[in-house]
């Protein structure tokens, strides 16, 4: 053998051998080692990535060689010490195997030597000898052999690439069990043997997969046996008490078990129980060697017939022994209310009674007992807290043994609010209050619902509120209110009620475009659906009422007209539905003054204008009048005071004559000022004056004159014969006088001058003049009446100094003489007879000469009837009354016509001095004349105006008659009517007079005495007219007595008080009555304001109503409720004995009672039924019967 460094294969073999010998030294008598050494070919991969076999090994495929030892150590220290670290590294699943691998390697030959060392556990029970070790070494020998034949082959053709190293000293044989070949480079073994060198015994089916395969014999994995390893085995071998058929044991009689190794009991316990070594444990109910016996529990308790090993047990009990009371069925709540429930169970009809336990759910709350007798099905069980939820239980009891109890949770309902009400609405929010309550509850839900059922609000909130205030609700919106109580899960009735919020109004009301008469209205339309838009307006001081327009939706602006100029409006704008209507956008405005009409020139002089105009329909206090020529010049203002009549009147003086001027007026009132009316006016041109005749020849005429002021461009002189033939000339303008020549001898001339400026003429001054000398020659009669006559004659010639005129009746020689200046020429003669005839003369004087007198006769006309007047006038008819003439006549004519009617005539005879008037209209307005007729003369008219009575109001009534108030409504006259008057009395006494415009027909009276009869008398007028007076008489009614409080409310009695009637009573009626109907009524003095009730029940609701008396005369009524309180006690807990408790009960605070209970006593509540009860006197100490003494409070 070589060195380690040329024997790599060699030195690790050695190694692997010094440590068994080690280990073989350091217990030469315990151990056995049996190694095995093979050559395995390595299977090559080839180039795709299969598997090959070689026979001659190549570089790329190194030779390896597999050693395996196969090492028998006892189990004792040899085991334990020794191969320690080694067996730490071995698998923990293969009990019986540990395999402990090393490799070594040679690179440079490609040669590796892999050492397994197995060592069976269970191989280590071995007696300690030294033949083992000897043969140890044997073997180690042959380990030397086999690699030095190793070696030849190596050497040999088919490892001739990787030729191993060192000396070759054995030539292998195939462990004698088979033939090398060089061919294949490998041994061919015998049959049973296997492995490169044939030294493996080849093992039955290669132990089936399920064993390892050791000299040929297969050592099988635990589960299975056999040669081959391919039978199962059986749990410890049937433990001899069975036969293993395909691993499960087929086990002797009398035994059973997966190894055959349990004692089998009789018949299996018949499955009516478990086998414990052999004896059957049976079932309950089961009994006997194979528990094939029915047994019954505790004999059925004597209460039952066994059956079939089931107890049949009497009516009223259960159980498998019919040991239990059988309980209630089919309990179940017929009803709930918010302080009692209702049961009702299946009453079997043989329990002596039942026992039915409540208690409210959660902690501290009492349980409360009641019994019923046994043939009852159903209870009430009452004076329960709403809103709570109860435990309830119910047990059967006989011969005082309870059942199982049957339960049931039940919750009372919550009370249903009460008191719902609404205290203020508005157009969008409601004000909702109800009344609160006296237990314990989560909260409240309040929700407002349209009528539509579109949207909604709801809103909860805490148990503490009872007033809330909902907003942002729909104007003009019903709304349905629902309050609902809410505790935990449950819900109370609903209380509910109805409401309307209020329409909602125009708003952001604008005035513009106001003028005199004008007013431009515009307005946001309400959000809410109206049926109309009212527009009222009238003037701030009240004066002529208010006018209102209904406008339809959605219209949004309105013009108002014919409006008072300069007057102040309020305004209201509203919004109408049904009979509801918003409240009022408001808004005030002032119109403008309007300027005055109807400008015009009245008269008009060369130096002045007399300018008049109509007044302005506001209250103008005075007008500015402004004028100036055209060009600008001789500006001047003026302020005129306001005449009172319908026209204002002022004149333009020093004015230039025959100029043109522009003027303005405007209406002042404080600090307004209307526009102007203007218009342009020219004066007159100055006219020549003074016209006189200052010779006269029989060919010519000489004139004179004072010239006209102003500018002028010439005069102009006319003169006209009596042939009337006119002759014109013009006479330069700084000329005042002419000499018209070439005339007509004695003829009468009539001349005439003006002035002249451009197209503009003057005045004429006219004058008659003779050429020649001329007289007067004839008297003119004009404008004849009964009693005057107007007289004109023409100029004489030369002109007269004076005139003389003389007058008298044919008749009658007295005469009258007028003495007139030289230039007149007309007279009037007045204080003259009717129907007489007039002798008239007139004489010119020239000097001392007087002329001839020119005659002339005249007949006065019939006089007309004197002091015409009226009388007995009524709606349609009245009386004339009148003084005749002095006149001799045939008869009279009356005419008589309405102010926009036509005429009617009648005629009337002479001896008449009165005539009725019929079938007129009322309150109408008539102009009446009355004249004198002879023949087809007839005498100036005497007239008068009268209006017509004006029809009276129809029907007034008083209607809707309270205390302090009453309506009054009328039907109109037929007549306009500008105003009504009312005139209110009491007691014979004048009252207040009312004035009522006349478009209205009712009128609200307020603040009336109660219990008083008025009497109301009214007339329409119009203007002066006013109609005959109408009455009506009413008698208010009885005022109720107010704040009507209930206190000092006790559980026995209550205090009643209140505040009196105004007006006079007798006396009260008082009712109350409380929840279960009973009623009393009491008579209270008048003269009382409260009243204490006693007797009362306790803790019931009383409503009380109150009403004034006066005669057969009741007031309404006013009312309260109020609820008595209840009887409060302190309990002690005094004595139990047998089924009786006794209490000491002291009432507090009023009525300290000692009272006794019996009642019956339940185990574990200290809670009594009141049965009945001994009274004691609340002075003698608490004490009980002697079979009660106190031991406990409570």
């Amino acid at each position: 053998m070589g060195t380690d460094s040329e024997n790599p294969v060699l030195r690790n073999i050695l190694i692997s051998f010094n440590l068994l010998l080690l280990g073989a030294v350091l217990k030469p008598f315990e151990c056995r080692l049996e190694v095995t050494t093979e050559l395995a070919e390595r299977p090559a991969v080839d180039e795709e990535g299969g598997l090959a076999n070689c026979s001659p090994p190549i570089k790329e495929q190194p030779m390896v060689f597999h050693h395996i030892y196969n090492i028998n150590i006892p189990v004792d220290s040899c085991c334990s010490s020794m191969f320690k670290s080694s067996a730490e590294e071995v698998s923990s699943e293969d009990d019986r195997l540990a395999e402990y691998t090393e490799q070594t390697s040679d690179s440079e030959s490609q040669v590796t030597f892999t050492h397994r060392i197995n060592l069976p556990k269970q191989a280590c029970k071995c007696s300690t000898s030294l033949p083992s070790l000897q043969e140890l070494l044997s073997r180690i020998e042959m380990l030397e052999r086999e690699v030095s034949m190793l070696r030849d082959q190596c050497n040999s053709n088919c490892c001739q690439e990787n030729a191993a190293t060192g000396q070759l000293d054995y030539t292998p044989q195939c462990s004698g069990h088979g033939n090398f070949s060089l061919e294949s480079c490998s041994c061919v073994c015998m049959e049973g043997w296997a492995g490169s060198n044939c030294s493996e015994p080849r093992c039955p089916r290669g132990c089936s997969s399920r064993g390892v395969c050791l000299e040929g014999q297969c050592i099988c994995d635990n589960d299975y046996g056999g040669e081959d390893c391919s039978q199962l085995r059986c749990p410890a071998g049937c433990g001899s008490r069975g036969l293993c058929v395909d691993g499960e044991c087929v086990c002797e009689e009398g035994f059973t078990g997966e190894d055959c190794s349990q004692l089998r009991c009789p018949r299996d316990c018949s499955g009516k129980g478990h086998c414990a070594n052999g004896t059957c444990i049976c079932r309950e109910g089961y009994v006997g060697e194979d528990c094939g016996w029915l047994h019954c529990p505790n004999t059925c308790s004597g209460r039952g017939v066994c059956q079939d090993g089931l107890c049949i047990c009497e009516e009223g009990y259960e159980g498998q022994d019919c040991s239990a009371v059988a309980p209630p069925e089919n309990l179940r709540v017929t009803g709930i209310s918010d302080s009692s429930i209702e049961l009702t169970w299946d009453s079997p009809g043989v329990a002596t009674e039942y026992v039915v336990s409540y208690q409210p759910v959660g902690p501290g709350g009492t349980q409360l007992q009641q019994r019923v007798p046994g043939d009852w099905s159903s209870i009430t069980i009452t004076e329960l807290e709403p809103g709570v939820a109860y435990n309830v239980s119910v047990y059967a009891v006989i011969s005082d043994v309870l059942s199982i109890p049957v339960t049931s949770k039940v919750m009372t309902n919550l009370a249903t609010p009460q008191g719902l009400k609404f205290k203020t609405i508005t157009e969008t929010t409601v004000e909702v209050q109800w009344e609160p309550f006296s237990f314990p509850f989560d909260g409240w839900e309040i929700s407002f619902i349209p009528k539509n059922n579109e949207g909604g609000v709801i809103a909860q909130l805490p148990s503490t509120v009872t007033t809330f205030n909902q907003t942002g609700l729909k104007p003009g919106e019903e709304y349905t209110v629902t309050v609902v109580a809410l505790k935990e899960q449950a819900r109370s009735p609903p209380t509910s009620d109805s409401i309307s919020t209020l329409i909602d109004g125009p708003t952001q009301i604008l005035v513009r475009d106001v003028s005199d008469t004008v007013a431009f209205v515009e307005w946001t339309p309400p959000r809410a659906k109206v049926d109309a838009i009212l527009l009222k307006y009238g003037l701030a001081d009240g004066e002529g009422g208010r006018t209102t327009f209904r406008l339809q939706p959605p219209l949004s602006q309105y013009s108002l007209q014919a409006l008072r100029p300069g007057a102040r409006y309020h305004l209201a704008v509203s919004a109408l539905r049904g009979a509801n209507e918003s409240r009022p956008a408001l808004a005030q405005f002032t119109t403008e003054i309007d300027a005055p009409k109807n400008l015009r020139v009245g008269s008009r002089t060369p130096a002045s204008l007399e300018l008049a105009w109509d007044n302005s329909e506001a209250e103008a206090h005075s007008y500015r009048v402004v004028y100036s020529t055209l060009a600008g010049e001789h500006y001047h203002e003026v302020l005129v005071p306001r005449d009172t009549g319908p026209t204002t009147r002022a004149t333009l003086a020093d004015l230039v004559p025959g100029t043109e001027y522009g003027i303005g007026i405007s209406a002042v009132m404080d600090s307004q000022q209307s526009v102007p009316a203007t218009m342009n006016a020219r004066t007159e041109l100055d006219s020549p004056r003074d016209l006189l005749v200052t010779a006269s020849t029989e060919t010519s005429i000489s004139l004179a004159w004072t010239k006209a002021t102003g500018p002028i461009d010439h005069y102009r002189v006319t003169f006209t014969p009596a042939s009337g033939m006119a002759s014109e000339v013009t006479v330069p303008w700084d000329k005042s006088q002419i000499t018209l020549s070439e005339l007509e001898p004695g003829t009468e001339y009539t001349i005439s001058i003006i002035a002249e400026r451009g197209r503009q003429q003057s005045l004429e001054a006219t004058v008659d003049a003779f050429t020649g000398v001329r007289p007067i020659t004839q008297l003119h009669f004009s404008q004849l009446t009964s009693s005057s006559v107007n007289v004109t004659w023409s100029d004489p010639s030369p002109p007269a100094d004076r005139l003389i005129l003389t007058y008298s009746p044919r008749d009658k020689e007295e005469a009258q003489q007028v003495t007139l200046d030289g230039t007149r020429r007309h007279a009037s003669l007045t204080g003259l007879q009717p129907s007489t005839e007039y002798l008239v003369s007139l004489v010119a004087m020239h000097g001392a000469i007087s002329s001839e007198p020119v005659m002339g006769s005249i007949t006065t006309g019939i006089d007309a009837p004197k002091d015409l007047r009226v009388g007995n006038v009524t709606q349609e008819s009245m009386m004339i009354y009148w003084s005749p003439p002095i006149a001799a006549f045939d008869h009279y004519r009356m005419s008589y016509r309405a102010a926009e009617g036509r005429t009617d005539s009648t005629a009337i005879t002479s001896d008449a001095t009165e005539y009725a008037l019929r079938y007129l209209q009322p309150a109408t307005k008539y102009e009446i004349g009355v004249k004198s007729v002879r023949g087809r003369e007839e005498s100036e008219v005497a007239s008068i105006t009268v209006h017509t009575a004006m029809d009276a109001p129809l029907g007034v009534t008083a209607t809707n008659v309270t205390p302090t108030e009453a309506l009054l409504q009328w039907n109109p006259p037929l007549s306009e009517v500008e105003s009504y008057v009312l005139i209110l009395t009491r007691h014979a006494v004048a009252g207040e007079t009312i004035l009522v415009d006349g478009v209205n027909q009712e009128y609200q009276l307020t603040n009336l005495l109660p219990s008083t009869t008025y009497t109301v008398s009214m007339y329409a007028t119009n203007g002066p007219l006013t109609s005959q007076t109408i009455s009506t008489n009413f008698t208010t009614l009885l005022d109720p007595p107010t704040n009507l409080t209930a206190s000092e409310v006790t559980r026995r009695s209550a205090l009643l008080s209140w505040v009196p009637p105004v007006g006079a009573i007798e006396n009260y009626v008082m009712t109350y009555r409380s929840t279960d109907g009973s009623r009393k009524e009491l008579i209270v003095d008048a003269d009382d304001t409260w009243i204490r009730l006693e007797g009362l029940s306790e803790t019931t609701e009383y409503t009380v109503r109150l009403q004034a008396a006066q005669n057969a005369m009741r007031s309404g009524l006013v009312s309260t409720t109020f609820t008595t309180g209840e009887d409060l006690h302190h309990i002690w807990y005094i004595h139990c004995h047998d089924l009786q408790c006794c209490f000491q009960v002291a009432q507090n605070p009023i009525q300290p009672d000692i009272e006794c209970f019996q009642g019956w006593h339940i185990p574990g509540n200290n809670k009594q039924v009141h049965l009945h009860h001994h009274q004691w006197s609340h002075t003698a100490k608490p004490s009980c019967p002697q079979d009660c003494g106190p031991t406990d409070f409570i």
